[in-house]
């Protein structure tokens, strides 16, 4: 039996709805288009943001002045010694012998003379130091161990030339000291120097100072003792 709108009931029981895969199929492709266009995106704005900050970076280290290879600068002389004073600290902020607990084996001590004079009213004293050491490897710091010192006055000496031999004779001239400071982390004194100190010379190492006498176990210390019910 048919009716004017709709089928009869043997040809709609035959027919048969398909699953809609090709629209899933369509969705998924979608969907890796645009996992992989966000992909690429991501990758060329991570570029962008790295050739960004090394060209910053290369335009701060020309504003701190640090001279191109091969460049000329007016007032050719100032600048080049500005660089290599730049260049000498740079070294020496690598080197930094220091900051070990062991002091460098780039020098050897010889002989020491130390003269001290003692205030018993403050409990205070001062002294002079004279040291002969020997350059064992070239180097620019002479490195000491102190501890609580002020020091005052530093200066080095060159005590001659030797001609390839340890020689002790006076007149090698005063050796120029671009710096001196405590490192009390490592109770350490530093003196830096303009010039290395060349291997198989001698050189006198003089340093005045002055300090408090300690009443722990510690340097120069005091101690007491009771006498006959009196302190001494």
């Amino acid at each position: 039996m048919r009716n004017g709108r709709g089928l009869s009931d043997q040809w709609a029981e035959s027919v048969v709805v398909r699953p809609r895969t090709t629209e899933r199929h369509i969705t998924v492709h979608k969907k890796l288009v645009l996992g992989f266009a966000l992909s690429i995106l991501t990758l060329i704005i991570v570029t962008a943001v790295a050739v960004v900050l090394s060209v910053r970076n290369e335009e701060c280290g020309a504003r701190d002045g640090t001279p191109a290879v091969g460049s000329r600068a007016p007032g050719g002389s100032a600048r080049l010694n500005g660089s290599r004073d730049r260049a000498g600290e740079r070294g020496e902020e690598e080197v930094q012998p220091w900051r070990t607990s062991r002091l460098p084996g780039t020098l050897r001590p010889r002989h020491y003379e130390l003269r001290l004079s003692v205030c018993m009213d403050n409990f205070t004293f001062s002294g002079e130091v004279s040291i002969e050491i020997e350059c064992v490897n070239a180097t620019r710091f002479i490195v000491l161990h102190t501890d609580r010192l002020e020091v005052d006055q530093v200066s080095v000496t060159a005590e001659g030339s030797g001609s390839g031999r340890l020689s002790s004779r006076p007149g090698g001239g005063a050796m120029r000291i671009h710096r001196h400071f405590a490192f009390p982390l490592n109770q350490m004194y530093v003196v830096v120097l303009h010039r290395e100190l060349k291997p198989m010379r001698l050189y006198r190492l003089n340093i005045s100072f002055d300090a408090a006498i300690e009443d722990e176990l510690l340097g120069f210390f005091r101690s007491s003792y009771t006498l006959h019910r009196e302190k001494r």
